[in-house]
């Protein structure tokens, strides 16, 4: 699936897919614009979770992007060659 519009988008991967998003998006918005809604779960339950409060503040949406673990998916812009994964560095909790 791939969300683009009128005007310049990026290229990225989120967790293996290519996918696309107007230039300037932030993660957050560039992943909800490909019908993604959740890329975290929580500790203790397992739950899902993505964006919440949408200002970088609860930490809900994190991601890893690249190299850099646990990043705010809020607050960081998608860039061309991205490689953005559900962030395991943070609230991970494996299967058994």
């Amino acid at each position: 699936m791939s969300a683009s519009g009128p005007g310049p988008t990026v290229s990225f991967r989120y967790d293996g897919a290519a996918l696309t998003a107007p230039a300037g998006s932030t993660i957050a918005a560039a992943l909800i614009g490909n019908g993604i809604l959740s890329w975290r779960m929580t500790r203790r339950r397992g739950e899902p979770r993505g964006l919440f409060c949408g200002i970088g503040q609860c930490q809900d949406c994190l991601v890893d992007v690249n190299e850099s673990p646990a990043l705010r998916a809020c607050q960081v812009f998608v860039r061309d060659g991205d490689d953005i994964a559900a962030s395991r560095s943070v609230g991970w909790r494996d299967a058994d």
